[in-house]
């Protein structure tokens, strides 16, 4: 069998995230330049049946039955050898890098899932469809994430930006104009499961104000989608804005993605909110050519550990 190497994108959520697990749309599009490489090669004279995994970012170097029942990568390689029905584990070795932070809400759960299932079905002979990696990598975040909206995996799979509504069909959105985007990391590490938590028990203790909120955020994302495809950015960046107030209010945010989101704006970003989970992770600030630089600058200053960049190309023609 030959090494095979493949990859998979980081995701942001533009807007609607939270409000996607209760059935609202979300705008989420792909965040090409930040991604996991999965490879996957024999092992001459490994122990027959016996798959070595060695991941850093997880702190990971063991064999595959070493991990626990639970564990989402060992989950993501049972569910490729159940799906091509393949009753032994492959004697090999896979190995993974990841670019993308974790528990920073960039999807670096579903995107090493998707890598890891993408090498594996294609070492053994049967790449998976899109539709079915997107079914099996679904799988894995409900192990993550425990109430998962399937947005993370489906963002990633196709790496196009899309509306996702649970339960309908994906909808991809093309935007009409360049789009520019900074992405600054709070340094703050929060678990989306816990936000995602967080979040259920509010609604429990006051539903009537959280699911109002809920569904005002799923207005601004069909919002945000129209401003998206028309190239508005004045008005993609006030639905941005509205979106972080609402998420806010939810107590969603935190005091370092506060400041960073202020500093974005007064440099001349057009909106800024959290992107993700919240209570820390990332904040996204929509920019132009010309206010880019100042804003990165701004944003360093305002206490980011780190901040990315990523552009989204016009699309005039497209089925």
């Amino acid at each position: 069998m030959p090494v095979i190497s493949s990859s998979a994108c980081a995701k942001l959520i533009l807007l609607g995230e939270h409000a996607v697990v209760y059935g609202e749309p979300a705008l989420a599009i792909p965040f090409s330049g930040l991604r996991v490489r999965c490879v996957v090669e024999p092992w001459i004279n490994g122990p027959a049946g016996t798959m070595h995994i060695r991941a850093r970012e997880l702190q990971l170097n063991q064999p595959l039955q070493a991990l626990p029942e639970d564990n989402f990568l060992r989950k993501a390689v049972e569910l490729v050898l159940a799906e091509l029905g393949v009753f032994q584990t492959p004697t090999c070795k896979l190995a993974i890098y990841s670019d993308i932070p974790i528990s920073a809400g960039l999807g670096a759960s579903a995107a090493i899932a998707v890598a890891t299932m993408r090498a594996l079905s294609a070492f053994l002979g049967h790449p998976l469809e899109k539709e079915t990696l997107n079914r099996l990598a679904f799988e894995t975040e409900k192990l993550m994430h425990g109430n998962p909206s399937g947005i993370d995996n489906t963002v990633i799979v196709y790496e196009q930006p899309i509306l996702f509504r649970k339960g309908e069909p994906i909808e991809f959105v093309y935007p009409s104009i360049n789009l520019h985007f900074l992405i600054a990391d709070s340094g703050i590490k929060k678990a989306t499961a816990e936000s995602v938590a967080y979040l259920a028990q509010q609604r429990e203790r006051d539903p009537q104000s959280v699911e109002a909120a809920i569904a005002e955020i799923g207005k601004i994302s069909l919002l945000g989608k129209k401003a998206f495809e028309q190239g508005d950015l004045i008005a993609l960046g006030e639905a941005m804005d509205a979106d972080q107030a609402l998420l806010a209010q939810l107590d969603l945010s935190c005091e370092a993605l506060d400041e960073l989101i202020i500093a974005a704006r007064q440099a001349g970003a057009l909106g800024a909110k959290l992107t993700g989970g919240g209570k820390g992770g990332n904040m996204l600030a929509l920019v132009t050519p010309e206010t880019q630089e100042a804003v990165r600058k701004a944003l360093l200053s305002a206490g980011a550990v780190r901040v990315y960049q990523t552009d989204l190309k016009e699309v005039q023609d497209h089925d």
